[in-house]
C-alpha cells in the first residue's frame, strides 16, 4: 500500500512539473507552423537536402 501512495505521488509531481514548464515555456519563442495531427510538420521537410531542412 505505501508503494502504491509513493508511485501516485510521484507521478502527480511529475504531471504538475510537466504542466508548469509547457505554460512557461510559451512566451520564449515566437509561434511555429501549425502541425497537421498525427503527421505533424514531416511536410515541410524538403526531400532532396533532409539534413539542412532539419537543421532549419
Amino acid at each position: 500500500m505505501d508503494s502504491l501512495v509513493v508511485l501516485v505521488l510521484c507521478l502527480s509531481c511529475l504531471l504538475l512539473l510537466s504542466l508548469w514548464r509547457q505554460r512557461s515555456g510559451r512566451g520564449k519563442f515566437p509561434p511555429g507552423p501549425t502541425p497537421l495531427p498525427v503527421i505533424g510538420n514531416i511536410l515541410k521537410i524538403g526531400i532532396k537536402d533532409v539534413s539542412k531542412s532539419l537543421t532549419n
